[in-house]
């Protein structure tokens, strides 16, 4: 008698998405309001700082999620919560009784999470100068009092440009050029919160409140 081969999660997911091209890449912002648009129903694969991302899509919502690295492999609500929102998913489409299926192993049980990793626009408030710097502030609060020793990190093109803590006031401040950038915050249990911006003059030294109040 042969000996029984047993796959993995992830050898299973790519057994069944095959050689198909799939559509993207897409960041997970946008890999998840195409999947909303279209009903969409399959997996979305990225690959990240050494990570293997795969985020199932039941009629256009992320139902399941699996993430593997060299230390093991992570399920559900706990691979959500490693996303920092830089990851670029391709999209492929399965039938959806097979995500279903695929779902039952590694299921997001709080979709609050999936909101916590998406970009959030800040005030949009567009640059009529171009070059320069300036001094960009942010205030975090939770239920409408200051957080002290938030940590709160500043993205460009996927690199970290500033990091640092706030202070008892709930303020940090960062020196940067007039351009795009995102702002993160480092919550304790490992998950983030990206907020998409663009500094401009206007944003000098005026500090943005973030509320990081739970979600209900």
């Amino acid at each position: 008698m042969g000996r029984r081969v047993v796959l993995t999660s992830k050898e299973i997911i790519e057994s069944v998405v095959g050689s198909s091209p799939g559509e993207g890449p897409f960041g997970i912002r946008e890999a998840i309001e195409t999947a909303r648009r279209g009903s969409f129903s399959g997996v979305g694969r990225a690959h990240n700082k050494g990570r293997d991302i795969f985020l199932l899509f039941l009629e256009g919502d992320p139902k399941g999620a699996l993430l593997e690295d060299a230390k093991g492999t992570l399920f559900g609500n706990k691979a959500v919560y490693l996303l920092d929102g830089t990851e670029k998913f391709t999209l492929f489409s399965i039938k959806p009784e097979i995500v279903e299926r695929l779902i039952l192993s590694c299921r997001i049980f709080d979709q609050n999470i999936i909101n916590r990793v998406l970009p959030v626009d800040l005030p949009e408030v567009v640059s009529r100068t171009e070059g320069g710097a300036g001094i960009f502030a942010v205030v975090v609060i939770s239920e409408g009092k200051p957080v002290a020793g938030q940590r709160v990190s500043i993205r460009k093109g996927g690199q970290v440009v500033g990091n640092d803590f706030t202070r008892k006031d709930g303020k940090v401040s960062f020196r940067l050029l007039f351009g795009k950038y995102e702002c993160v915050v480092h919550f304790r249990d490992l998950s983030t919160k990206v907020y998409e911006f663009e500094f401009s003059p206007e944003l000098h030294n005026s500090p943005v409140t973030l509320d990081i109040s739970p979600l209900d």
